[in-house]
């Protein structure tokens, strides 16, 4: 009889001031910085008579978005290289190009560090992956040359794209020629694979997002060419230095 008493004494009603108590301690202030609420937003949407009307006038008056918290981000992650390489596979599978991956190729004591390599009909691309997040900015004038992260209310600088493009553009260029690949046009392009990325760049032809990127690959997929795909990641293959985790 004490037994049955106990069980029934944990029922919801029971632990619902315990679950409300994780909701506020955890979850909402984590859902809060990411989404850049502040603890008046949340008062005013649950006890506002006037509903939005009332906070949109509010948003107003405090000048609208510039004075809310930035909403949380975060840089990218290895699942994302993982997902594009995933994405490349079958890019190249459908439009019947040659992917070699890793891109690790040495010459000359050097090696490049390029997550893949794609062929098409036309060229070898390779692909330089970076995981910054936020809003990766390109400096100009006296800036020039000079790149910049901003995310979560803090600067950074960061290493330039376009300038590494051409240090692995040269590493592989350079392999290539010593194994008689000459005829073989190549380029290097970098892509930041962060899911919340934004980029404001004028090397809007080397620089991408990974939706940019995708969909740039599949318009040189397209390009028609004198190249064999399949041949040429054969040849690539053989350059590449396989690294032991």
């Amino acid at each position: 009889m004490e037994s049955e008493t106990i069980s029934r004494g944990f029922t919801f009603q029971n632990i619902l001031p315990f679950l409300l108590a994780i909701l506020l301690i955890f979850l909402l202030p984590m859902l809060m910085r990411r989404y850049g609420f502040t603890w008046g937003d949340i008062t005013r949407l649950l006890f506002s008579r006037l509903g939005e009307k009332d906070y949109a006038e509010e948003m107003k008056k405090k000048g609208g978005q510039k004075d809310r918290r930035e909403p949380w981000q975060s840089n990218g992650r290895s699942q994302d290289i993982q997902t594009l390489v995933s994405t490349l596979l079958i890019l190249a599978r459908r439009q019947k190009l040659g992917l070699v991956y890793p891109g690790t190729i040495s010459h000359g004591g050097k090696m490049a560090n390029l997550v893949a390599l794609l062929v098409t009909k036309r060229e070898v691309i390779g692909v330089n992956c970076f995981g910054f997040g936020g809003t990766i900015t390109e400096g100009k004038g006296k800036t020039k040359g000079k790149w910049n992260q901003h995310m979560n209310g803090q600067d950074a600088d960061i290493p330039d794209p376009v300038l590494g493009n051409q240090n692995q553009f040269t590493i592989v260029r350079a392999a290539m020629d010593a194994a008689g690949m000459q005829e073989i046009p190549l380029r290097v392009l970098a892509c930041f694979t962060s899911r919340t990325v934004t980029l404001e760049s004028q090397h809007e032809n080397e620089v991408f997002d990974t939706n940019g990127f995708i969909a740039h690959l599949r318009e040189c997929a397209a390009d028609p060419g004198s190249l064999e795909p399949e041949a040429v990641s054969k040849q690539l293959n053989t350059l590449v230095t396989r690294i032991k985790r």
